[in-house]
């Protein structure tokens, strides 16, 4: 994960971390997530749950800041490479949850924030049903 710095954000001092933003084209602004920093599944329906920010301010993808909220629903991305090794990122969306002892995962308890992602609505891949690929839009 970035490095999680001080930044006056609406007038006071809050907690930022810069996101990766990225020469990849995307369909929207979008917020990276990493998806190596799986931490567990939602005991509910199996949902998988990301380390998401050390920050309450992040930067999407193009740059602009992002306050994250309990139950806030965000875009996300990573960058990844398709069939000729051409860049394809992977895309998801998700709901920001505040890393306490009641979301279960306290191993990293400088990262504030954890995303559950949230099955894609209309797009029919073989692989997760949580995550898609930006070719699948074409």
């Amino acid at each position: 994960m970035a490095q999680a710095y001080p930044y006056w954000y609406n007038g006071k001092w809050r907690c930022k971390q810069d996101k990766c933003r990225t020469s990849m084209s995307l369909d929207k602004a979008r917020i990276w997530l990493d998806f190596n920093e799986f931490c567990e599944l939602d005991s509910a329906d199996g949902a998988p749950i990301y380390l998401f920010s050390q920050g309450d301010i992040v930067s999407d993808s193009a740059g602009k800041d992002v306050e994250l909220r309990e139950g806030m629903e965000v875009s996300v991305f990573d960058e990844d490479l398709g069939p000729e090794n051409r860049p394809d990122p992977i895309l998801a969306e998700g709901v920001v949850l505040r890393n306490t002892s009641s979301s279960g995962f306290l191993g990293r308890p400088q990262v504030k924030w954890l995303l559950r992602l949230k099955k894609c609505e209309s797009r029919e891949n073989a692989g997760s049903p949580y995550v898609y690929w930006l070719s699948d839009l074409e």
